[in-house]
């Protein structure tokens, strides 16, 4: 099944929202702190991030009862969110669906797949969404009938981030690691994979390569980010936002980096395309890349170290 995770709430009316969140496999965190209430207050300019905030599965929910429930404060209205198939999709994908306090469907017009089903959840693709409360008549004179469903709005997080957002795109080496990377690293537990990295900044997508002339520039950039014609695009990590401006990121790596990184240096376990994301984000002053995206190729390089040594 498909991981829907919130990863930015925003609040563009003057009214003031409730979010509860439904998945007991998720601790929620906004704004790097853990939740202290029960649901998250949403008043008018409320811009936050949020961690662990995830859309349940229909099959949770039901056990639990909840679902995702966002409510409206001044009106009491309520409504559910939850992830599932469609009843006419012939394709067998996990829907974003809006129910009813009772459970029952709404608007159905707006419910958005995001991607195929899979068992268990582990083999499951993982998206990112940003959720924003948007209204044309937000005014506290708002009429009674006043619908929360129109006012909800799940978009792709990639969609809405400022130009200046740093994010780490992350590929499975092959279309063949696709599935033990997906049951290695996963939204439940991640521990390692076989992983391609680059670095998108500014609509610009920036990785390292080995090259057939050992001298020649191994940073290139991606004519299409997240599109590979070998590596399979898995998913994309915000790693902040980075205080350069446009050119000064293209001055960091054409006039900077790019001169210690020939392609001729590459190595698969000691310097690779992650060891230059890994650079590039310091430089840019953001996160650092996941231990878990790393861990392979230094397991690697620690045990390729420790049999040259007894050698």
């Amino acid at each position: 099944m498909v991981v829907a995770q919130i990863v930015k709430v925003r609040n563009n009316t003057l009214k003031t929202f409730h979010i509860t969140p439904g998945d007991i496999f998720y601790k929620t965190s906004v704004d790097g702190q853990p939740l202290a209430e029960e649901s998250i207050e949403v008043p008018p300019g409320f811009d936050q991030i949020t961690e662990g905030l995830t859309v349940p599965w229909e099959s949770v929910s039901s056990v639990s009862g909840s679902g995702l429930e966002i409510s409206e404060s001044e009106s009491g209205s309520l409504i559910r969110c939850v992830l599932g198939p469609h009843e006419s999709d012939g394709e067998d994908r996990d829907w974003l669906q809006f129910r009813s306090a009772d459970w029952e469907p709404l608007e159905k017009n707006r419910w958005t797949p995001l991607g195929p089903r899979h068992l268990w959840g582990t083999i499951g693709a993982s998206t990112d969404l940003a959720l924003t409360f948007r209204d044309a008549k937000s005014s506290p004179e708002s009429s009674p009938s006043f619908s929360l469903a129109e006012v909800v709005h799940f978009e792709s997080a990639l969609k809405t981030a400022s130009p200046n957002t740093v994010f780490l795109n992350i590929f499975d080496l092959a279309s063949a690691l696709s599935i033990p990377n997906s049951m290695l690293c996963n939204t439940m537990f991640s521990t390692m994979g076989a992983f391609h990295a680059a670095i998108e900044v500014y609509g610009q997508e920036w990785a390292f390569y080995r090259t057939p002339t050992p001298s020649s520039c191994g940073v290139c950039r991606s004519l299409r980010p997240r599109h590979h014609p070998v590596h399979v695009y898995r998913q994309s990590i915000n790693l902040g936002d980075t205080n350069l401006k446009e050119w000064e990121v293209r001055y960091l790596i054409r006039g900077k980096l790019a001169s210690n990184w020939p392609g001729g240096t590459y190595d698969l376990l000691r310097r690779n395309c992650i060891h230059f994301c890994q650079e590039l984000a310091l430089a840019l002053g953001v996160n650092p890349v996941p231990a878990w995206v790393r861990n392979l190729h230094e397991t690697g390089h620690l045990v390729a170290k420790g049999t040259e040594w007894h050698c």
